[in-house]
């Protein structure tokens, strides 16, 4: 168990797209809580997020990495049921790099017409 997480697009009338799939990246599920989901996303619960959201998390992680004392304000870690470490150690900061490769690649093949959703289990 654990708390996994995925970037979803969304394909009418077919099956769903997988961009971006994290394991324990709390930080990341906390962001996407605070500026997509109002701080109520639910376990199992799709919450829609746009082409912006997804380059506002990029700006986030490249502050962060550029200047790790913004870690704590811009991408703070949460605690639950299986999320994972709260720390800010090397799997904190390997979770953003990977974050930013992956948001990089994701955001030259969506367009703003793409229906996106996050979506975390736990």
């Amino acid at each position: 168990m654990g708390l996994d997480m995925y970037l979803m697009k969304k394909i009418p009338n077919n099956e769903d797209v997988e961009l971006i799939y994290w394991r324990k990246a709390n930080q990341v599920f906390n962001w996407f809580d605070r500026n997509c989901a109002n701080n109520a996303i639910e376990n199992c619960v799709p919450v829609p997020v746009s082409t912006y959201d997804l380059m506002n998390l990029l700006k986030d992680v490249n502050a962060v990495l550029e200047d790790n004392s913004k870690a704590k304000e811009l991408l703070p870690t949460t605690s639950g049921f299986f999320f994972g470490s709260t720390d800010y150690n090397e799997w904190y900061f390997d979770d953003l790099k990977y974050t930013k490769e992956k948001l990089e690649e994701v955001l030259c093949d969506i367009t703003e017409d793409d229906e996106l959703e996050f979506y975390a289990w736990w």
